[in-house]
């Protein structure tokens, strides 16, 4: 069985801009949460747009097992997208819901699939978690404060920034890797 690392690490830099879009917009909401609510809504939206375009593509490039999940996750990453930058002035509770159920339905795929993967699966699991977790606060307190869910959720973009440009450049460094040719099963002793 071929692996799929080598062509994901030629696009390791796609993780890498990902993760520093993520920290950028939770650096910029933690600076000025109450100035940036509304830019809050909008990047959101953007950042939901690219997890769509990611999961969708991870979709139809993907692991038979997982596509299905994958697309799910895409189609709902792109609705809560288009609803938080349709309409950031005017329902800014309604993005803290979003982000929550975003951030839970996330959480949970991802704990499924951390079981999937044999390494790196305490980190996979660690950040599913997380997301769990900021979503059900969200979701249980969404009069929480619309500054506090924004300081909240960019904690949550800062780590899973950082996640991302670690996975990169890991990738990075796998990118030209070779795998070793398959042994046929007859050939096994």
């Amino acid at each position: 069985m071929l692996s799929e690392v080598p062509i994901i690490a030629r696009n390791w830099w796609l993780f890498v801009v990902t993760g520093l879009i993520c920290i950028g917009a939770a650096i910029a909401v933690i600076v000025w949460p109450d100035i940036t609510l509304l830019a809050f809504g909008v990047i959101i939206g953007i950042y939901l747009l690219l997890a769509a375009v990611m999961e969708v593509v991870d979709a139809v490039t993907g692991e038979p097992g997982g596509r299905a999940v994958s697309a799910i996750l895409g189609v709902i990453a792109l609705i809560a997208g288009i609803i938080c930058i349709r309409r950031p002035g005017e329902s800014l509770l309604a993005i803290v819901v979003v982000i929550g159920v975003y951030l839970v339905a996330a959480g949970v795929i991802r704990v499924v699939r951390a079981f999937d993967v044999k390494e790196g699966r305490g980190w996979a699991l660690l950040i599913a978690v997380i997301d769990v977790a900021v979503g059900c606060l969200l979701l249980a307190w969404p009069d929480l404060g619309l500054a506090t869910a924004a300081i909240i959720f960019a904690a949550t973009m800062l780590i899973r920034g950082l996640f991302a440009i670690v996975v990169g450049f890991k990738l990075r460094g796998l990118r030209n890797e070779e795998e070793p040719p398959p042994v046929h099963a007859s050939l096994v002793t």
